[in-house]
């Protein structure tokens, strides 16, 4: 079961609204605990196991939702860029290694130790 649960930030608390809930406002300090409340609420009342609810936080808070997102973003793409150098990196260090070159001239030009040339090599 998944209910969605409208919070918004008013005088140092949340102020949680669940209208699957019939229209239910209640108010908590941090987000996990309104959570956790709504979870307790409607397992008592509908005998619906908890871990079978999903409880989605929706809240208004302008400027920082963009921000967030836009930071998200760039985490997903660094990760993207992290995953795809690291394969180039394996890439150049077996082209090297085919060409003759030892583990400690490798890292010399790699600006590595032999112990990570030899790493990369094992894992291509």
């Amino acid at each position: 079961m998944e209910i969605s649960a409208e919070c918004e930030r008013k005088a140092g608390l949340w102020e949680v609204k669940v209208p699957q809930l019939g229209d239910l406002v209640f108010s908590s300090r941090r987000l996990d605990s309104a959570t956790e409340q709504i979870k307790d609420l409607v397992h008592e009342n509908q005998g619906i196991e908890r871990c079978d609810i999903i409880v989605k936080i929706e809240t208004s808070l302008p400027g920082i939702v963009c921000d967030l997102e836009a930071a998200q973003e760039k985490m997903l793409e660094s990760r993207r860029l992290q995953e795809q150098a690291s394969r180039e990196i394996r890439d150049i260090v077996a082209r090297l290694r085919s060409q003759g070159l030892s583990m400690r001239d490798i890292g010399v030009l790699l600006q590595i130790s032999p112990q990570r040339v030899a790493q990369l090599t094992e894992s291509v």
